[in-house]
């Protein structure tokens, strides 16, 4: 897989897992990250203050790494002491990787494409919500032309598009406007 030198991968790393100095060193070449270590105590909130691409966890610390594979587009690695069957089946539910610091070699490159694609989903996601919430505005104002002024369907969608042409807005911006004169 081909990483964009345009973007950083942001990559936080729990100090208990004693990987925070050597990972840059493991990384493949051309891989951009930025990599961030940090207490256990202090993971929780430098996670929820800016989005992570990747998290490296220690065992210790497998509910901070559950509730992130849950609950954000964060690829999760949890490196073990020693690999133990109830760790690997919670973890495999919740799609956290595990390995023990040997495995590592091994296990980074699929991390790190895990990385790079729930990026690529989270900006898609992002994108297809905007496009989703603009279409909704749109027809609610065209509901609204067709309510109160007793256009057609097309004669609303005419309207709209060419109110945007002409002014130079958005699509938004005119069902927006649309909106503000003709709700109540």
């Amino acid at each position: 897989m081909k990483y964009s030198p345009k973007l950083k991968y942001n990559i936080l790393v729990s100090e208990s897992c004693g990987l925070a100095q050597s990972l840059p060193y493991r990384l493949p070449c051309g891989f951009p990250a930025q990599i961030k270590s940090a207490p256990a105590g202090e993971l929780r909130a430098l996670a929820a203050e800016r989005p992570m691409d990747g998290l490296i966890l220690s065992s210790d610390e497998l509910s901070i790494a559950l509730d992130a594979a849950e609950h954000s587009y964060t690829a999760v690695l949890v490196v073990a002491k020693s690999e133990t069957a109830s760790l690997n089946e919670s973890c495999a539910r919740a799609g956290v990787m595990v390995c023990t610091e040997a495995g590592l070699p091994a296990v980074l490159p699929c991390f790190l494409a895990c990385c790079a694609r729930l990026r690529a989903l989270c900006t898609e996601t992002v994108s297809l919500k905007r496009k989703l919430d603009d279409a909704r505005i749109v027809t609610r104002a065209k509901l609204l032309l067709m309510s109160r002024l007793k256009m057609s369907e097309a004669e609303a969608h005419r309207y709209i598009e060419k109110t945007a042409m002409d002014t130079g807005a958005k699509r938004r911006e005119v069902a927006e406007s649309i909106i503000r004169t003709y709700e109540e």
